[in-house]
């Protein structure tokens, strides 16, 4: 099976984990040079080894979720441009989860979550609100603070399009009517003075 998009086969791989019951991360990519091909290199969310900080925790044992867990995939692209994958080894040496409702790796924010955070965003919603609110509303929702900043992060990215921050800044000074002036350099490209 080939993909023309390398984002559309890791969106279709991570799909195809979740529904078998394990989580897939990935270890090593590389876009491409001159010498070779663009590839990345995926494998179990349990595989590689825990390894323990030089703090002493307060308890001695705490669970792990790292087992050396062999499984891996290997996503390569071809010299016309397509993406496939391959199954390097396909084993796992742990059983597969029967629910990943709420797992770390696979817990994504659905449309109607997205939808309320960037109502709540617009009208300058705090963020702990924002997660209270959807909690409420949504009580299924395994969402987490994290999620919620990383999809207000998204939105400002989205507003502000290809501009740069000092851009943006002028732009919405100007769409709100404020009186301002700016001086540049001699090189007319970067701003001295903004009033």
């Amino acid at each position: 099976m080939t993909f023309t998009c390398r984002e559309h086969l890791l969106e279709r791989v991570r799909n195809e984990a979740s529904k078998l019951g394990f989580g897939i991360v990935m270890t090593r990519s590389d876009n491409g040079t001159n010498r070779r091909q663009a590839f990345v290199v995926m494998k179990c969310e349990r595989g590689e080894n825990y390894i323990p900080t030089n703090r002493k925790l307060k308890h001695d044992y705490t669970g792990l979720r790292k087992c050396v867990c062999p499984f891996k995939l290997c996503i390569s692209c071809r010299v016309d441009g397509l993406w496939r994958f391959s199954v390097v080894y396909g084993l796992h040496n742990h059983a597969l989860e029967t629910k990943l409702h709420g797992h770390p790796i696979t817990c994504r924010l659905s449309r109607e979550e997205k939808d309320s955070i960037s109502e709540l965003s617009i009208i300058k919603v705090a963020p702990r609100n924002i997660l209270a609110k959807l909690k409420r509303k949504i009580p299924d929702s395994v969402s987490n603070i994290k999620q919620v900043y990383n999809e207000q992060y998204n939105l400002k990215v989205v507003k502000m399009g290809p501009r740069s921050k000092t851009q943006h800044l002028l732009k919405i000074l100007d769409d709100n009517q404020y009186v301002s002036s700016f001086r540049a350099c001699e090189d007319k490209v970067i701003v001295r003075d903004i009033f």
